[in-house]
Formats: C-alpha cells, structure tokens, sequence
C-alpha cells in the first residue's frame, strides 16, 4: 500500500486561482530594442527602401528583419576577425623577425620568431589563457558525463509505476510508416497500461509530399477508427492571425501483439472557409491545445468546448481523471521510444521531486542511408552525453527537445507548474513580430519553452536521464539538412540571447552557468572562423615546418580524448568509426557550412523543405457543427467518436465561454444559444496581441457542479461501439 502522502500527491488539488495577467514586455527592455534597431538602421544605411520594392514590396515587418540579420553578420564578422586577427595575424607580423620568410636550402621556406618581444608575449599569453579555458570547460564535460557512467543503473519496482502519465504527440504531414512506428513504441513500453494514455493532435488535414492520404487518415487506419467527415466538431482556440479553431475528438483501445493502449486524437480541422492545411496552426499550437488547457482545469476556470469533451473521455472513458495526471511526456511522431524509457523517467521523477522537466538519449535510428546521416550519428551522441549531462549537473539542461520530454504538471504542495499563468501566457502569445521573436517562438519552440521553465521555476531542475533512450529519423539528404539545421541554429543563437537575462542561473564549484552561455554565444559566433584557423596552423605546421608547441598539442589532445572517453568507457566501440568520419566530414559541414548558411537566412522563418506538404487536395467536407456520429472500428480495440448532442436535428450552436462568464452562464446561455457562431460563419476574429481566451475570469461553482460540468460531455451521450 502506498504511503497517505504518496497517495495525496498522486492527484492534485483543483482550486479556484484568479488569473494573474502577465506582461510581455520587450524583450530586453525598451532601450535596448530602441539601440538595436538605430543600430541596424545605421549598418543598412546604404540600403534604400526602394531595394525592397524590387523584392516584392516586403511588409515593414520583413524589412526591419533584413535589416536585423545584416546586423548580426556584421557582429559575427567582427567576432570573427578579431578571433583570427589575435589568434593568427597578430602574431605573425608582432612576433616575427625583420627577415620572416627564409630560405631553408633545400627549396622551402621557414617562419622565425622574436620572442622576447613584449607584443609576442602578451599574445601569447592570451592564447595559452584561451586555451586553458577551452581545455577546462572539456574537461569539465567530460568528467559530467563520467558521472552518469558510474552510476548504478536503477532498480525499477511496482511502485515506481504507479503514476498517471499523458504521453502527447504532435503530428503534421507524417505517414504511415513514422506514425506506426512511433505509436507501437508506446504500446511497447514496460510502463503499465493502465497508467498511460497516448494523446496524438494532428496539426489540420494534411497531406505530406508523395503521400496518398492525409495525416489524420493515417491516423485512423492506425489505430483503427473511421474518420467520419459528417461528424461534429467542438470548438478551440488557437493563436496566430485566426484565433479560433474547430478538432474532432476520437478515443478507444488499440490492441497489438496482446497488449493495450488507451488513446485519444484530437483533429483540427479548421473553420468551414478554410481551404489550403484546413486547422493548420502550427506546432506551438498543438502544444498549448493541452497546455491551455491544463492552465484553466488547474486553475478553475472556464474550460473550452473541447475542454470538457477531452476532460470527460479522460475520466468516463479512459479511466484517467485530469487530475490525478502527474506527468506529460511529448514525443514527435517519428521518434521510436525504446521499451523501458517510460519507466526510467518517470522514477528518475519520482525521486527527485524537484526536478521539473528532464529529457533522454535521442539515437539516430538511420544510421547508414547516406553520408549526411553518418555525419550525424556522432554529432546526436556527444551532444547528449557532453553537452546535456554536463547541463544536468548544473541542474538547467537549455534545450529539452520536444521529440523526448517529460514535464511534471504539479508538485507535492499542489504548484502548478506547466500549467501555471507565466510559462502559459508567455509561451502563448501572439506578439512575434522581431526577428529575435519570430526566431524564437516559430522555430525554436521547445527552446523556448524550456528557457521560460527556467526563468519561472529557478528553484527545480531540468534534467537528463541517459537511461531513457529514443531514435529518431534524421535528414538524409544535404539540402533537408540545411533547412532544418538552419532553424536549430538561429533558434539556438536567440535562445542562447534570453538565457543570458534568466537573473538567477545556478553555480556549481564556482563554474558559473551563465559564463559558459555567454562562451557558448562566442563560439556560436567564431565557429567558421575557428576552422579556418585550424586549417591555417595545419598550414603553417604542415607545409612552411613551423613547430608546434607544446600547448596546442596538450589541448588538442584533451579535445579529442574527452570526446572519445564517454563512449569507450561505456564499451559503444562501434562509435570509434562514427567519430572518424564525423571529424573528416562533419567538421566541415557543422562548423563551417551550416553556421554560414544559417546565419545568411536568419530572416528566414519558413520550415523549408524538412516538413513537404501536398497542397494538390483539400479535404471534400468540412462540417463545422455539432452533432451525432458514430465510429466504426477496424483492427484492435475499440474506437469511438465523441457527440454532444443525440441528434442532428435541431442543430445546437457551441461557443466558447467569454471572458466575463462564469461556469453556471456558460451553461445557461449554451442552453439557450440559437444562432450560429461567428466560426461556423467562417469569420476570422481580429489578430489579437495576446488570444482573448488568456484573460478568463472565474465564477463561483461547487464541487458537484465541477464534476458535473466534467462529466456532461459523454453521460448523455450515446457511445455506439462497432
């Protein structure tokens, strides 16, 4: 039996909480925005506005962000020069003799040096100071990620199993291979059934480059329920310039190789004018759709139209009651999650219980499909052994990838955490019109999200847990890779911006967290100047016979053993090769290449050709209103269609709760409701800076009409199995 606190935790506390409205300043103050965009005027002076013309009559906006990313090149090759100028020019000319270039005899050619001059030795000094930095940080790396070698692996019982856990996945153009795969990872995981509940959204009825159905169909073959095109839809919100949304709801078992998985989808579908990607809002959408409404359910407030139908399947369907979820883990929907992930995380969870977040081991699942994804494999492993686990100790990992996260939804004391005002409304808003915004939110939206964690809970940790491992399909060829890496890059370069304004970064023996941001922001800068000047010392020490010293010879040796020891103190010798053919050809491309390229399109806020859509097709029935349907279901288990209302005649109309209404004058005036919604009229709302769905005031209700108002959605209606 567990313990009463265990017990008391398992659930949290659903008390009504007044909403706190939470300012979106500017990013950096009004100053510094003001300093930053005279000085990006000033660098494009040269540029009249009469250029644009000439590129399509460019919107304001786009403008100002052109111009903000010359700026940043101009920054990156200030950066740049003054790395090679103090590292390879200076000397060169300050620590040389009246006679440089002499002849050897023998048709070649040396360098000599003075060293007693004063220039050449405080050069030099500098160096060997950047160079011991360079060597203590790997170093420090190194010995983190040791950390987590010599650990002992955990011993995983009953009771670490017994927690509630919603495990959402997001998908756009997928098809029926990612989608399967993705979803019988999670019916195989050790995790109990009944303990988990597979949450997929589909991001609008899409249909990707080549394939022969839309997403959601994919969807539906998979799990085995029919899309039903003359089914109701329940309304929801959405950011972006249209702020409602209209998904369809299914539920049911899916049943494979004699285990089962409960399972909801959520499609949005989109408003009846809605044509090209119908319900189309993006993926930071499809993230704040559970988010959202995990914010108004824990806080007591008025829930939305798919609220409630989505709080009642959970509790009258799938025997999983909103409130006792402890955990929320997203997964893309290509991501293969290995069998006891599930089960490392959440005791890792339970056994810290301030750590707020923590993500696993992504793998390349594609190892061998052509050069660009060889180059990867190693990359993807030192990224997550050095970089994450040493982020771990520190307690504040800066990226938790939104393809492997977990997130705890409370605490012991009833905090909300996810769920709370700060991240929701910040994470939510609508107000991404700079280029630093705009990088932020539209492509970097896991980054983003883990750095307002960061920010709002300085007390918790965000960890990383190299038990749990996932695979992951990585582009296989070089153009894909540049648009994808030319997102992570620029998100990461802007992150990388706002973690140096998070005021209360952690220290560990006396290593400041917020240094080594600042360093990694430098280096982010220099990193095509950094090769360049390997290449020259390679240069001089190969082909003109200048010696080398005996420092760099230290630090290149730390550099390379401290990338080699992770994995062979782990015996993955197989990773020997991957390394090899990451330093000949992947150094090339990750250092020098993609930092180019992507700093060139930091204007660019497209997910380019990582995610292709067929827009030849759009879905031949978009029916907007609610009403009765039942799904028939194919394969295992079985799959039902929500309905609110038991017949199609006369139609009821369901809006949204406005901000002025409580819970009981919701109910009265749906009850009472006989005219059509503006989104079935297919009217677009006013682009909003924050959606009109944040400032939600409470009302005065009781325990029993809570459960009431939860459970309404399916009571009353009938469930036809097939």
């Amino acid at each position: 039996m567990p313990k009463m606190e265990d017990r008391e935790a398992s659930r949290i506390e659903i008390t009504q909480v007044p909403e706190k409205e939470v300012k979106h300043e500017k990013r950096g103050g009004a100053c510094i925005s003001n300093c930053w965009w005279a000085f990006s005027r000033l660098v494009t002076l040269y540029v009249p506005d009469a250029y644009f013309e000439c590129k399509g009559g460019w919107d304001k906006e786009r403008r100002q962000a052109w111009r903000e990313k010359v700026a940043i090149c101009l920054i990156m090759f200030l950066f740049s020069l003054a790395f090679i100028g103090i590292g390879g020019l200076l000397p060169l000319f300050a620590c040389a003799d009246n006679n440089v270039v002499q002849n050897d005899g023998e048709g070649g050619y040396t360098i000599t040096f003075n060293k007693e001059n004063m220039m050449c030795q405080s050069l030099t000094i500098l160096m060997y100071t950047i160079m011991l930095i360079i060597s203590m940080v790997l170093v420090i790396q190194c010995l983190c990620s040791l950390l987590y070698v010599i650990r002992r692996k955990p011993k995983i019982g009953p009771e670490d199993e017994r927690s509630k856990v919603l495990v959402m996945v997001p998908c756009y153009n997928e098809g029926t291979k990612e989608l399967r795969k993705t979803i019988e990872s999670v019916l195989g995981t050790t995790y109990p059934s009944k303990n988990k509940v597979l949450l997929v959204v589909a991001d609008g009825i899409v249909k990707g480059s080549g394939e022969p159905k839309t997403t959601p169909e994919f969807i539906a073959d998979e799990l085995g329920y029919s899309v039903n095109d003359e089914l109701g839809t329940f309304e929801c919100t959405s950011i972006g310039e249209i702020a409602n949304n209209r998904a369809k709801l299914y539920c049911g078992t899916y049943t494979k190789y004699g285990k089962e998985l409960k399972y909801m989808v959520i499609v949005k579908c989109g408003l009846r004018t809605e044509t090209n990607k119908p319900g189309n809002r993006g993926k930071r959408d499809s993230q704040l759709l559970i988010i959202g409404m995990l914010n108004r359910f824990h806080h007591r407030r008025p829930l939305t139209d798919l609220d409630r139908a989505v709080i009642g399947v959970l509790k009258n369907k799938l025997s999983m009651p909103l409130e006792t979820v402890k955990y929320l883990m997203a997964i893309d929907a290509d991501t293969k999650v290995h069998r006891d992930s599930l089960s490392n995380m959440i005791y890792s969870m339970n056994k810290d219980e301030t750590i707020l977040a923590l993500c696993g081991e992504t793998r390349v699942e594609n190892k061998r499909d052509s050069w660009v994804t060889w180059i990867q494999v190693f990359e993807y492993y030192t990224n997550h052994h050095m970089k994450k686990a040493f982020e771990s100790v520190f307690g504040c990992v800066t990226c938790l990838p939104g393809c492997f996260t977990m997130y705890r939804l409370f605490t012991k004391d009833h905090t909300r955490l996810l769920s709370c005002d700060h991240v929701y409304q910040r994470y939510a808003t609508n107000e991404v019109k700079s280029l630093h915004e705009k990088n932020l939110f539209h492509l970097g939206e896991d980054r983003m999200l883990t750095t307002l964690l960061l920010e709002t809970f300085p007390g918790m940790k965000l960890s990383f847990v190299p038990e749990a491992i996932c695979y992951t399909i990585v582009p296989k060829s070089f153009m894909v890779l540049l648009s994808q890496r030319r997102r992570w890059i620029n998100s990461t370069f802007h992150n990388l911006l706002e973690l140096l304004r998070v005021g209360n970064m952690p220290t560990v023996c006396c290593v400041s967290m917020k240094a080594l941001i600042a360093l990694d922001l430098v280096a982010t800068l220099i990193l095509p100047a950094s090769l360049i000047y390997i290449f020259v010392n390679i240069y001089f020490t190969v082909i003109l016979g200048e010696a080398v010293s005996t420092t760099t010879l230290i630090v290149l040796g730390i550099s390379i053993g401290v990338q080699v020891l992770p994995f062979l103190l782990r015996s993955d010798f197989t990773y020997i090769g991957w390394f090899i053919i990451y330093m000949i050809f992947g150094v090339p491309v990750f250092y020098f290449i993609l930092p180019l390229y992507s700093f060139s399109k930091m204007d660019d806020f497209s997910w380019g050709t990582t995610r292709q859509v067929d827009e030849s097709t759009t879905p031949d029935s978009m029916d907007s209103d609610v009403e009765v349907g039942a799904s028939p279901h194919r394969g295992h288990g079985e799959g039902f269609e929500i309905r609110t209302t038991g017949h199609q005649s006369p139609r009821r109309t369901v809006r949204t709760p406005t901000n002025l209404e409580t819970h009981d004058d919701y109910g009265r005036n749906t009850t009472n409701a006989a005219s059509t919604s503006d989104s079935r009229d297919g009217n677009q709302p006013p682009r909003h800076s924050i959606p009109e769905y944040l400032n939600l005031n409470t009302g005065d209700f009781n325990e029993d009409e809570m459960n009431e108002m939860l459970s309404n959605a399916l009571d009353d209606a009938p469930v036809v199995p097939v």
